[in-house]
């Protein structure tokens, strides 16, 4: 299975992390700390990738404490 890599905008905001995943709209993903944002943000990747709508949109995080960006490989 082939992996694909994606660049991911990470903010802070009210002592946790939230990111955005850039070329997926609506694609978001929060977390307490990196490794928690890390976690949570493959596991949204795989679901938007996978057309999988049985949840309901999240509604995007109004903060703009971005603290840079991270990069993840997820199986496609």
């Amino acid at each position: 299975m082939a992996e694909r890599e994606f660049r991911v905008l990470v903010h802070e905001e009210d002592d946790s992390y939230w990111a955005e995943v850039e070329g997926l709209p609506g694609c978001f993903a929060s977390g307490s700390d990196l490794d928690e944002l890390r976690e949570a943000v493959v596991e949204a990747i795989t679901l938007y990738l996978s057309g999988d709508e049985s949840e309901e949109p999240r509604p995007r995080p109004t903060g703009s404490g971005r603290v840079g960006e991270m990069k993840v490989h997820v199986s496609a």
